[in-house]
């Protein structure tokens, strides 16, 4: 027979066990709400001065197109802002509900660098390229958008390079490589071709 200490320290053990099994599952519990996923909105700092228009190329997937989409907004001075300003409007007209071309949740451009005023490298959010669908003219879309987007804000632009979270990434959602720089005639040139 087990002496009745034994039989004690057992227990005691099994009940410590079981207690740090619920402590365990109470902060993953609490790990997973910390770490929820971004708003479905891009949200935009407000820009103070002059209203001047800008000029967004808006895909449909509908109908295989891009369409210039005039809006006023006030634009900040720095052209590379301007260039961000330009792709985060972009981005979020993308996430609104009835979008003809849906990116996925918390989807947005951080920041947009201009090397000198015919280069600029665009890095995106990882939600950006985790959640985009797949399939090359979606993707196609997506990146002649955003390229003819920037060069309405920046009409010098030349070529432009695309990061994800700061990295080189091979490509967009499996199709549309990334590796490169796109030229900005070349992208225009193709975008007349789509219906």
């Amino acid at each position: 027979m087990i002496p009745r200490r034994l039989q004690y320290v057992i227990a005691a053990l099994v009940v410590a066990i079981l207690a740090m099994g619920a402590y365990l599952v109470h902060l993953k519990r609490k790990a997973e709400s910390i770490s929820a996923p971004p708003a479905t909105l891009a949200l935009t700092a407000p820009v103070s001065g002059p209203a001047e228009q800008m000029t967004l190329y808006v895909a449909s997937d509908g109908e295989d197109s891009l369409q210039p989409a005039t809006i006023t907004s006030a634009l900040p001075g720095d052209p590379g802002e301007r260039g961000r300003l330009a792709l985060h409007t972009l981005a979020a007209r993308y996430l609104e509900k009835d979008s003809e071309h849906p990116l996925g949740a918390g989807a947005d451009v951080r920041d947009v660098y201009l090397l000198d005023p015919g280069s600029a490298v665009v890095n995106l959010n990882g939600a950006f390229a985790e959640s985009h669908r797949s399939g090359i003219e979606v993707e196609q879309l997506t990146v002649f958008s955003l390229v003819l987007t920037l060069k309405a804000q920046l009409p010098q632009l030349n070529r432009v390079r695309f990061l994800v979270d700061g990295k080189n990434r091979e490509t967009l959602a499996g199709h549309i490589d990334l590796t490169g720089w796109y030229d900005v005639a070349l992208v225009t040139e193709a975008a007349k071709e789509l219906k």
